[in-house]
């Protein structure tokens, strides 16, 4: 792993073997942004320029880690980066933390990073996320950032395959003891899909792939 600390290591039991993680706490400088990922925030405020410099920057991490160096991961439909042939990989950042995963050993991968905190401060996310079946069906201890996280994963994971958005409302979850399904992926056979997250004091980092 290109980053062993505490964000990296959440990651690290989640994603396939053979994954590179990187990891970064969004202090400090930003790390430069190559001319292809500075279209990506020709008209972004400041706070998410950065956000996709250190994301950016984990990236290039993660891929040097399997022997890969580019010079930039620029961004397809969507904003969904856009890794080398036969690399799945996927980019997350809370406000304070920036994280990628790239891998040769599945067709496609999601990951997502969320602060239990910020998810705490939005208010009705729990009506946003779910879905009424959801919510009858949901145990106590499944919380909006688990059900934000998860589809965010599943998107992630999924997009780069068909190329159909998925609202919140498209895509239904059943969850387990660390693992995740999904129930309906409007647009999608969503029956490859595999999830696994992990939720700690701070924060739910979870993982879609096929």
């Amino acid at each position: 792993m290109a980053d062993r600390g505490a964000i990296a290591a959440l990651f690290a039991p989640l994603v396939p073997p053979g994954t590179a993680i990187a990891a970064a706490a969004i202090i400090g400088e930003a790390p430069a942004l190559a001319p292809d990922e500075e279209t990506i925030v020709a008209r972004a405020v400041a706070k998410r320029r950065r956000e996709v410099a250190f994301g950016r920057e984990c990236g290039r991490r993660a891929l040097a880690e399997l022997d890969i160096v580019v010079a930039s991961i620029p961004a397809g439909d969507r904003g969904m980066p856009l890794f080398p042939a036969g690399i799945a990989g996927s980019i997350t950042h809370t406000d304070d933390h920036a994280a990628a995963a790239v891998t040769r050993s599945v067709r496609s991968l999601g990951i997502d990073l969320e602060s239990v905190e910020h998810a705490g401060r939005v208010a009705e996310l729990w009506n946003q996320v779910t879905t009424e079946a959801e919510r009858a069906r949901f145990a106590a201890s499944i919380t909006a950032a688990l059900v934000f996280s998860a589809k965010e994963s599943v998107y992630k994971c999924l997009f780069p395959i068909g190329g159909v958005f998925l609202d919140f409302q498209d895509v239904e979850l059943a969850f387990e003891a660390d693992t995740f399904t999904v129930v309906r992926a409007e647009g999608y056979d969503p029956s490859a899909v595999r999830g696994r997250f992990v939720m700690t004091a701070d924060f739910v980092a979870t993982v879609a792939a096929i």
